[in-house]
């Protein structure tokens, strides 16, 4: 072989070592994609309900809990100096305003959980504070049922972060439980499997509720005790807020508009190409500078930018913007459980210095699978796809193309139907007895459907495509959580066939398969030129 043909050979040798290069960065790249793990999970297997006497036994007809009242689950017993005051009102597109100057009250709180499912509202308390105590939600601020937010308190009203049910010590929790989700399994169930893929989904713990006045304790009922979305290294863990750092850390919130939080002037809402609003929760309204909102609303308004750019060159870069893999799952929690105000609403952002910006932690999930009160869920289609800027990152094959893989791979296990039930059926059988409780406590309310209660939820019937009346009632817990299964099992099957289907509907190719074809091209010719050249030599 002559020295001509040995440069050839060694040409196309460094030609083929460069495209297995690629190749193998590229797979290794995805394998890492759909086996990534995450850091927290505190979430634990729930022990069956081992009570076997009458779960009302300790009720009186006036719900007053009586002497002997105990629950396998952690006792939240709330004081209250004073009524809980109706601060807000809602517009016609469900914007907020505040009627009274300060809708806290004084209260305090006393948490009972000996750590053995057996609990008693006579024990001694293992965490307790003074609190600021308030009315909370949105579609279920007017139920009958309050879910409250608390602010732990010092004697001194300085704020006091105690660690709850070990979710870990901070000063701001909710007591979630929605009138509108009649399983009340629907938050937890979505929580849980979502700390199976996320790192910021919320903690949250089943407990029961009674309400002390003087010496008279009321059953109140069911709740979720849940961590707040705020900056802190057990929930979002961003820097903290410094007003000499040129760049700001950031936690913010689509929603409506809302009165305790920032409203960011963003590029697309500035221009008239956005309806919901862009709420800062973090820097909070009293730490903010003007030059920390500044940054903040120029910083999000290029993300807005860059993802709805028509310059394919631009809309190219995004990734570089934003956190995909966030995206991704963000994406799947919300379609797979049916969460279709997610993405508009209650959808929560966050931005660390020097990263690119995330989506989460996933939330409110009571009006989910199949749990919308006008109509009956579509089990066969999907509509995350149409959701603010991911109207856009499905557009992209790259995005799509990960949206797949990331869904086989859970299907074999965190989405895995036998998986999903099993956890209903663990939580469930967790909550027997205190579900009990629940019903009995809100039964008119849960049964009722005439206009009497107009102001709680239910499912309302509705006229099909061959226009009959479909009603939705249903008084029976057991059906419920058959409902909340059959969607499941409908929706995930279907979700593997729309998610092939989107690849129809996109306009960009980002992917190795896109951007890279010019490179590859590239790389080809140059390891089959040495052969074309040898040949005709020879």
């Amino acid at each position: 072989m002559s020295q001509g043909q040995r440069k050839i050979c060694l040409l196309g040798m460094c030609a083929l070592m460069i495209l297995t290069a690629a190749v193998c960065g590229f797979l290794r790249s995805y394998t890492a994609y759909q086996n990534r793990d995450i850091n927290k999970n505190t979430y634990f297997e729930l022990p069956s309900d081992p009570y076997t006497e009458d779960p009302l036994l300790y009720l009186e007809e006036d719900f007053t809990v009586r002497a002997g009242f105990r629950s396998n689950l952690p006792i939240v017993i709330l004081s209250m100096e004073g009524e809980l005051a109706h601060y807000k009102e809602f517009d016609e597109v469900g914007n907020e305003s505040v009627l009274g100057e300060e809708p806290y009250i004084k209260g305090h709180i006393s948490v009972i959980d000996g750590g053995t499912f057996d609990n008693c509202i006579t024990d001694k308390p293992v965490a307790q504070s003074d609190l600021l105590i308030k009315k909370r939600g949105h579609t279920s601020y007017n139920f009958d049922k309050v879910q409250y937010l608390l602010k732990l308190k010092t004697a001194e009203g300085l704020e006091n972060e105690v660690d709850i049910l070990g979710m870990g010590a901070h000063d701001s929790w909710i007591l979630n439980g929605s009138m509108a989700d009649k399983s009340m399994i629907r938050n937890y169930l979505a929580y849980r499997i979502s700390s199976e893929i996320s790192e910021v989904t919320p903690d949250s713990q089943f407990c029961e509720v009674v309400i002390r006045d003087g010496d008279r304790y009321v059953y109140q009922g069911l709740y979720l005790m849940m961590e707040t979305v705020a900056r802190d290294i057990n929930r979002v863990p961003i820097d903290s807020f410094k007003e000499k750092n040129l760049y700001t850390s950031y936690l913010i919130r689509r929603d409506r508009f809302t009165h305790f939080d920032k409203m960011l002037e963003t590029g697309r809402r500035l221009e008239g190409l956005s309806d919901e609003w862009i709420g800062l929760k973090y820097p909070s309204q009293e730490r903010i500078t003007d030059t920390a909102l500044h940054y903040i609303e120029k910083d999000f308004s290029q993300i807005e930018r860059v993802i709805y750019s028509g310059r394919a060159d631009v809309f190219g870069t995004y990734d570089k913007y934003i956190d995909v893999d966030t995206f991704v799952d963000y994406f799947l929690i919300n379609e797979f459980f049916g969460n279709y105000d997610a993405g508009m609403h209650s959808t929560y952002m966050y931005k660390n210095s020097g990263e690119p910006l995330k989506i989460g932690p996933v939330w409110d999930f009571d009006q989910a699978m199949n749990n919308y009160a006008v109509e009956e869920m579509e089990t066969e289609t999907m509509a995350f796809q149409e959701r603010p800027f991911f109207d856009r990152l499905t557009a992209d094959i790259r995005f799509v193309d990960a949206l797949q893989a990331r869904y086989a791979n859970l299907r074999k296990s965190t989405f895995s139907h036998d998986h999903i039930c099993d956890m209903i059926d663990e939580t469930t059988a967790y909550i027997r007895s205190a579900r009990e409780r629940e019903w009995y406590r809100w039964a008119a309310d849960y049964y009722d459907d005439s206009l009497q209660n107009w102001h709680n939820y239910y499912l309302l019937d509705y006229m099909d495509s061959e226009n009959m009346v479909v009603s939705r009632f249903n008084d029976n817990y057991d059906q419920e959580i058959y409902n909340i299964k059959t969607y499941l099992y409908k929706h995930g099957r279907a979700m593997q066939t729309e998610l092939r289907a989107l690849e129809k509907s996109t306009v960009y190719d980002t992917s190795i398969r896109g951007e890279n074809k010019l490179f590859l091209l590239l790389v080809m010719l140059l390891f089959f030129m040495p052969a074309v050249l040898i040949i005709r030599k020879d």
